[in-house]
């Protein structure tokens, strides 16, 4: 079994003390200070890590708030483009509108300016044809019957397309 030997056990305290005192003379201090620095990068990293944390969600706000503004600045001049389409289709219109009715009245007046026309030459020809029935009604003395024969034979004399 394991017995005890209290010799052993004081000099294995006593070399334990004079290592602790060695080592904490020449390699404690030094761990210690690689340990603090250790530290103090990682901390150093860690509000590094945490600045630039702040400054990206700045910056995706920031960006945001431009894709915001840009997409209402396209929304708007979409709008204003539609109100212009809109003005010049009823500009358009209009301006058709106003040609139409300023041809359909020139048309009316030339119509009614050939109608006239028609109907003055048709007024001539009728007078001429009734002038020229008379003249041969009374250069011929008939009877009615007659008459009215002469008148039918001048008629039928006439061009066909007075006849119409």
């Amino acid at each position: 079994m394991l017995e005890l030997d209290p010799g052993m056990m004081i000099w294995t305290w006593i070399t334990f003390a004079i290592v602790m005192v060695i080592l904490s003379k020449t390699a404690l201090k030094p761990i210690l200070q690689a340990i603090e620095s250790r530290e103090l990068s990682v901390k150093e990293n860690l509000e590094n890590a945490e600045r630039q944390r702040l400054e990206a969600q700045a910056l995706l706000e920031k960006h945001n708030q431009l894709l915001s503004e840009a997409e209402n600045q396209g929304q708007k001049i979409i709008k204003e483009n539609q109100l212009l389409a809109e003005k010049l289709r009823q500009e358009i219109l209009e301006r058709s509108r106003a040609e139409s009715a300023i041809l359909l009245e020139k048309t009316t007046r030339e119509i009614e300016a050939l109608k006239e026309s028609a109907l003055a030459e048709l007024r001539a020809e009728v007078a001429d044809l009734a002038i020229g029935a008379a003249e041969k009604i009374l250069l011929e003395n008939l009877d009615e019957a007659r008459q009215k024969t002469v008148v039918d034979a001048y008629l039928q004399s006439l061009p066909k397309t007075m006849n119409n």
